[in-house]
């Protein structure tokens, strides 16, 4: 069962039945950030390459300037690439890219990788490696490397060497040609190794290692046959062992950005509210907000980012401002409406009924839980009414452009 949490955003408190983490928007986000390639940024301007054409430059847009060049083969880009839909780099079998080292030294013992990418093929891999083109297994000079799977369909990762205690390992969880996100963590230090897929642990145990990265970042082609045939979509790279929070807090921005359908298992959604006034102008009202007019709250919630929210989860509270009493009767008098509270959707996939999923409550603490504002308020003007409740039934969607609903009330000022 999932965490119950509350949020007070103004005077409203709402309630959601799943955790909620910090969003972020960007990998520079965490600190630590040693490299970044975004196959919706190829050349760090904004501007992307012609679609098919050959990219001989992958720009860094971390801080460190470390760009990958293509070294072997002939890499292009495609704007649908993958999935027909997102941008990124082709890398045919003997084509590949590498840079410079983005570490301070020739050896480091934390390291966090992230990147997407997708196999046309099933070969001999090391689709990605930090320390060039070794293969050895020698720990002095040895591979940092992933297999994305290897001919076997196993994803392995081998973080300074290979390939008995340093290394991690599991099944191929997707078929070959899907969409990817790999993460994969060394921490000597910390002594803990991670090894993801999609946003979830496949592999893991406690030692890190001091891993060789003289070498630099490679991608694709190695010699000795080590091929690559696939697309990569975005490489992120931090000089640091991230915390579990900070992964998947990646992994979610990821997700979100190149496989979609896998968010919503990694994700936790990000919902904003905002509540606005305006006078309600009624037929003999001037219109303004005096005392003895009244007024039309509405509340907004959006799904900004992340999964979908439960069925049935949502739970929002709005404190009756002191200064207003709230009116129990028509919103709009004469107009379409005809309980006190106007329901507005704009795709969220929640369903609404005045009936059973409004609440009220004349108690001076805020109601926790729908069973709470149980109070029958008198018709017309309550001044009893303390809090009202909303409780839509269904699932909050997410989506793009972003779902929201709205729920407006109307109160007299005192």
């Amino acid at each position: 069962m999932r965490k119950i949490l509350g949020f007070l955003i103004g005077i409203i408190w709402f309630s959601m039945g799943q955790t909620v983490y910090a969003q972020i928007s960007s990998p520079l986000d965490i600190a630590g950030l040693a490299f970044w390639v975004d196959g919706q940024d190829v050349n760090g301007t904004g501007i992307q390459p012609a679609d098919g054409s050959v990219v001989t430059s992958w720009v860094d847009k971390s801080s460190g300037g470390n760009n990958l060049t293509t070294a072997a083969g002939t890499v292009t880009f495609e704007a649908a690439g993958f999935d027909g839909v997102n941008p990124g780099l082709r890398f045919p079998l003997d084509a590949r890219m590498a840079g410079n080292n983005p570490f301070a030294g020739n050896f480091q013992n934390e390291i966090t990788v992230f990147f997407v990418n997708a196999n046309v093929t099933l070969t001999q891999n090391f689709s990605l490696s930090l320390n060039g083109t070794s293969t050895s297994s020698n720990a002095a000079n040895g591979r940092f490397s992933f297999h994305t799977p290897w001919v076997n369909n196993v994803v392995f990762f081998d973080a300074g060497g290979c390939c008995t205690v340093n290394r991690l390992s599991a099944p191929n969880p997707n078929s070959l040609t899907e969409t990817a996100l790999y993460t994969g963590l060394n921490d000597q230090p910390g002594n803990r190794q991670l090894l993801r897929v999609d946003g979830q642990t496949i592999d893991s145990d406690l030692t890190g290692h001091n891993a060789n990265v003289s070498g630099g970042i490679h991608l694709g082609d190695l010699p000795n046959n080590r091929r690559y045939n696939g697309r990569f979509a975005e490489v992120v790279i931090y000089n640091r062992a991230l915390s579990l929070a900070e992964v998947q807090a990646v992994e979610c921005l990821l997700l979100t950005k190149w496989k979609p359908s896998a968010a919503n298992g990694v994700c936790d959604a990000n919902i904003t509210a905002q509540k606005t006034v305006v006078t309600w102008t009624a037929p003999g009202s001037d219109g303004y907000a005096l005392p003895g007019n009244d007024v039309i709250y509405t509340i907004e919630l959006t799904h900004i980012s992340g999964a979908d929210v439960d069925e049935d989860s949502m739970f929002l509270v709005d404190a009756i401002p002191s200064e207003v009493i709230f009116y129990n009767g028509d919103i709009d008098d004469g107009g379409p409406e005809l309980n006190p509270v106007k329901f507005e959707d704009n795709g969220s996939g929640l369903m609404f009924n005045y009936g059973s999923d409004v609440g009220f409550s004349n108690a001076a603490v805020t109601p926790t839980d729908f069973s709470q504002c149980n109070y029958v308020p008198a018709a017309g003007y309550d001044i009893a009414v303390t809090h009202i409740c909303f409780q839509p039934s269904g699932t909050f969607n997410a989506g793009s452009p972003s779902p929201s609903f709205a729920v407006s009330f109307r109160a007299q000022i005192k």
